[in-house]
């Protein structure tokens, strides 16, 4: 019996330290903007600064799973705007809000948070990433959870030691039109004639530290 308790806890053990090496903790500095009703198509339309922390576990080289989670705000008015619909409006909004998703990142190059920087050759990627997410709004109408598909590009940098920097760009389709208060023109069944879901980016960047050493971040695993 104890022989069994020790073997478990033995593969237990090592089992946690390699998952522990393969894991890196981040955190992240950006802006966020909206685009709905009120903003059509103008990009980093009153910007917000967003910040948040970051998760992630290396599969392999290509890919990792991550779970982020940001908080910022958004807002709009439509007499930012030119155009007689925003002008007739007058309608705007401020709210702030919680973002969580996990999603699953691909690098387009082999990539590795290493601790040996000169014996490193794969310090440089860009990459993409999709998953699924919700957000928590809280604004002077309510509190709203929306669901998410959070989406986007970026690059990371191995800078220094298990060091990573790295600069991201992402949307969020979100499946409500009530992000900026402004709802679509609705026909007799209170269906959407016009479906327009409102959306949001985030854009920033961030570090991330690699918890613990695997053998790639040994000097005798080069030689």
């Amino acid at each position: 019996m104890k022989r069994n308790l020790l073997l478990f806890l033995l593969l237990f053990s090592t089992n946690l330290l390699i998952s522990q090496s393969r894991t890196e903790l981040g955190i992240t500095l950006g802006t966020s903007y909206y685009q709905g009703d009120i903003n059509n198509s103008r990009l980093f339309y009153s910007p917000s600064m967003t910040y948040g922390i970051i998760v992630k576990y290396n599969l392999n080289n290509y890919l990792s799973t991550r779970v982020k989670g940001f908080y910022g705000k958004l807002g709009g008015s439509d007499y930012d705007f030119s155009e007689i619909e925003n002008q007739l409006r007058g309608a705007s909004f401020s709210t702030s809000f919680i973002d969580l998703s996990a999603s699953i990142e691909f690098s387009f190059l082999p990539y590795t948070s290493s601790g040996y920087i000169k014996k490193n050759k794969n310090r440089f990627a860009p990459y993409m990433f999709i998953g699924i997410g919700g957000n928590f709004l809280f604004s002077s109408e309510g509190f709203e959870n929306p669901v998410t598909i959070p989406f986007g590009l970026g690059i990371k940098y191995n800078i220094f030691e298990r060091l990573t920097l790295g600069l991201e760009w992402s949307y969020r389709k979100t499946f409500t039109d009530e992000i900026d208060g402004v709802l679509n023109v609705q026909d007799v069944d209170n269906t959407p004639v016009i479906h327009n879901d409102d959306w949001y980016s985030l854009c920033g960047v961030f570090v991330t530290y690699k918890l613990f050493r695997d053998k790639i971040d040994c000097p005798t695993y080069y030689k």
